[in-house]
């Protein structure tokens, strides 16, 4: 009996864990709702949308939020490096793999280095990729559709980006379990169609646009999206995305509206400089702007009402009544403590988001190790938003555009639509992005010999990181080098033979290369 005594209290009193108490205070008003990951977002996605796109649009830090994200993820493009292995199982020799990748990644920058692979013929392959992530942070997620046009030589592929709003349910067609927010699944939650207006919700001719929906597979016949959906879950069953903007939209607009107040207290405040008493007894309205009639906005019944604004211009001077006193003007604008107060909401919000918030603002303003924490904080997540990106957008076209390239005959992978073992084979890639930052060169380039000479790390895999590309193109362009001096005749530059290992130390520490 006192077993069950103590269950009831445990389960109505929260006693073992105090963050379930319903007793606390402080916990009494804290009621989470109930709800699987597609319910929470049934009612709330739309509005997070647009509330999410407000923000970027009018927002300083939200827009340099999603700037930093594409930027640091995407950059200058995420280049493919084809790259095959098992090549017994393939058939071929090394020399032919080399021959073959080599002739791969032409061809591919070929295609994604043209305008002809969008669409709306306005981005190539590494302006798709930016659009492409900048929709999935804002919106939430975002949608491609290939098409494949004949008249686009000599691969006929091409993208269509679509924006979140535009998958939805059919009209008349409520949310269940099965279709919900446009996204048809299976018993086991995989995607089975998904539902798109013909043109975009809201468009400027036609607010009926959203009436009308295409259904679209999810799969082909041998198991490849049709469509690429780019979002990043948070929960199980979730099928539709949320905007990373999201958590930090009731910080964010508080922090707009307070910038706004302080703003205007400081202009006002700049405005106003001096008044002048009087003894005039006739004098009926003190108070006036002192902006020319012809600069003026408000109207007549403004300029009348007692709450009607007041318009001012720098070096406002004012006459007051008589016996009317201006005890103090104290400029105290701009307030000195918003600045501190300011970048605690923004560090926060930042840290929520798996950022730093000295590389959301490009504040580097404090020691070198700080500033290094924070940007290798901030690198995990742009590391990670990119690895996704990867997984949802830029690996899914490639084999799509090899694909094409394979059935129009441009390139020869025996076996590739017969044996899936060799499809996946001949789809091998790694994909380069811009290098990292380096905030010290000097330093970072010591240390990644000191890594070189202790066999820690590859010079592919440090030629990568230092400017984002391939060792076999340097060896390349330095036997090209060589050869050019040969020829005319030029000795090997000196500093790059004599360059000191960093690695070894001598016993007189001053003398050691590392200073």
């Amino acid at each position: 009996m006192a077993n069950d005594s103590q269950r009831i209290i445990n389960r109505f009193g929260g006693n073992a864990w105090k963050g379930a108490s319903w007793n606390a205070n402080s916990m009494r008003a804290f009621i989470a709702p109930l709800g699987s990951a597609d319910y929470d977002l049934t009612c709330d996605r739309e509005t997070l949308l647009l509330r999410s796109r407000a923000l970027f649009q009018n927002h300083a830090f939200s827009r340099a939020v999603i700037s930093s994200m594409t930027t640091n993820v995407v950059g200058t493009g995420i280049k493919v490096r084809p790259q095959l292995k098992q090549l017994d199982t393939l058939g071929i020799s090394h020399d032919e793999a080399v021959a073959w990748c080599r002739k791969t990644q032409d061809l591919y920058e070929i295609w994604s280095n043209s305008k002809k692979c969008d669409v709306e013929r306005k981005n190539d392959m590494f302006g798709l990729q930016d659009l492409a992530l900048k929709t999935q942070l804002v919106d939430g997620d975002c949608f491609a559709l290939a098409k494949y046009d004949k008249k686009i030589e000599p691969f006929g592929l091409c993208l269509k980006l679509l924006e979140a709003d535009r998958c939805m349910n059919p009209l008349g067609m409520i949310d269940t379990d099965r279709l919900t927010q446009g996204v048809e699944v299976n018993d086991f939650g995989t995607p089975v169609n998904y539902f798109f207006t013909k043109r975009p919700p809201w468009s400027i001719d036609n607010y009926s646009d959203m009436l009308e929906t295409v259904r679209v597979a999810a799969f082909d016949r041998y198991g490849e999206a049709n469509v690429l959906h780019i979002f990043s879950p948070d929960r199980t069953d979730q099928r539709r995305g949320v905007s990373i903007l999201a958590p930090i939209i009731v910080l964010m607009k508080q922090q707009e509206r307070f910038l706004e107040s302080e703003l205007m207290a400081a202009v006002v405040t700049s405005m106003l400089t001096a008044f002048i008493e009087s003894n005039d007894e006739k004098l009926d309205d003190p108070m006036m702007s002192n902006v020319p009639n012809y600069e003026q906005v408000a109207t007549e019944q403004e300029k009348e009402s007692p709450t009607g604004p007041l318009e001012l211009q720098a070096g406002a001077i004012y006459e007051l009544k008589k016996g009317q006193k201006v005890s103090s003007i104290n400029p105290t604008r701009p307030n000195s403590a918003y600045q501190g107060f300011v970048e605690a909401i923004f560090s926060e919000a930042a840290s929520s988001l798996g950022l730093s918030y000295e590389v959301v603002l490009r504040k580097f303003n404090s020691s070198y190790n700080a500033v290094r924490g924070a940007i290798l904080e901030s690198k995990k997540t742009f590391d990670r938003a990119r690895r996704n990106l990867i997984s949802d957008f830029c690996r899914p076209v490639y084999e799509k555009w090899l694909a094409q390239a394979i059935l129009t005959g441009v390139i020869d992978a025996p076996g590739y639509f017969e044996n899936p073992v060799k499809r996946a084979l001949w789809n091998g890639c790694r994909w380069i992005a811009d290098s990292a930052f380096l905030l010290d060169p000097l330093k970072e380039t010591q240390a990644y010999k000191m890594q070189l000479d202790e066999q820690l790390t590859t010079r592919d895999a440090v030629c990568a990181a230092v400017n984002g590309g391939e060792y076999d193109v340097v060896l390349d362009g330095l036997a090209e080098e060589k050869k050019s001096r040969d020829e005319k005749k030029l000795g090997e530059p000196g500093l790059v033979n004599k360059s000191e290992t960093f690695s070894v130390s001598t016993d007189d520490v001053n003398e050691s290369a590392l200073g």
